[in-house]
């Protein structure tokens, strides 16, 4: 029997993610859950489409405050998965618990995501550093065929 691991970072470092994540999850009312996941090509472009999707829903749940900084990780984790995976599809998927926001994006590689240093002069290589410095907490869950890359907000 193996033992499914997610890398989780938050504000204090990276840990290994444990029952204490999934028991939140079930502390919300079920009326306050929301959920959308839509499935694009792996192509830097459907960062826009991403973007919008993020945009329609959290119009949809009154959720406007949570909008700039979601809009931003989602095109980064998109970004990143069309740049760094070789995927053909992706698959964006968001989840609204009472105030907290998951947004996450599945592609079919196992590598891992990197925060890297950069100077400030560098074009590139910023994303999951971003991603790091807005997201409350974010990580990778092992998928039958990939991973799914995500960031939490609110």
């Amino acid at each position: 029997m193996t033992t499914r691991m997610t890398l989780l970072r938050t504000k204090h470092g990276p840990t290994q993610a444990g029952t204490a994540l999934v028991a939140t999850a079930l502390d919300v009312p079920a009326m306050q859950r929301r959920r959308c996941m839509r499935h694009m090509p792996c192509a830097p472009e459907s960062a826009r489409s991403a973007r919008h999707l993020v945009q329609e829903k959290l119009t949809d749940w009154g959720r406007l405050d949570l909008l700039e900084d979601a809009r931003l990780i989602v095109s980064e984790l998109v970004g990143n998965a069309a740049r760094h995976t070789g995927c053909t599809r992706l698959c964006v998927a968001l989840g609204l618990d009472g105030d907290r926001l998951r947004l996450a994006v599945r592609d079919s590689s196992r590598t891992l995501p990197a925060v890297i240093k950069t100077g400030v002069t560098e074009t590139s290589g910023r994303g999951m550093g971003l991603v790091d410095s807005i997201a409350n907490r974010w990580g990778v869950d092992e998928a039958p065929f990939g991973k799914w890359v995500w960031a939490e907000i609110g």
